[in-house]
């Protein structure tokens, strides 16, 4: 995993990046509460694993028992398939994330066997 965080200078957004999404969670990115406004999955190296990203409202969750506050997915071969949420999506307590190849809900573990790139824009 390689996740990467940064603040833009002149606006009050942030950019998240994770390069190897996989099952393990990404825990509280923001550090508290927060405001998701877009997600981005590039899921173009892995032909044949549907993925979803799972997110949770909490600053820990535990992937496979924790119900999911949302669940994205984005198709085998997908390249940058966007969710744009103009209003933004409150995280009341953190914004934490992981992604599987089990179909949404809570059960599953397993992550994709290919690199999945996840780009999230929050403030």
């Amino acid at each position: 995993m390689a996740f990467t965080s940064t603040k833009s200078v002149t606006l009050t957004y942030h950019q998240a990046v994770e390069t190897d999404a996989t099952a393990t969670v990404v825990a509280n990115i923001a550090g508290g509460a927060a405001t998701l406004y877009s997600v981005e999955i590039d899921n173009d190296n892995n032909a044949s694993n549907i993925v979803y990203v799972r997110f949770w409202d909490a600053t820990s969750a535990t992937n496979g028992t924790t119900v999911p506050y949302l669940s994205l997915k984005a198709d085998n071969d997908d390249k940058n398939i966007s969710y744009v949420i103009p209003q933004g999506l409150r995280f009341s307590t953190g914004i934490s994330f992981a992604c599987v190849t089990d179909h949404g809900g809570t059960a599953g573990t397993s992550s994709p066997s290919g690199d999945v790139v996840v780009r999230l824009v929050y403030s």
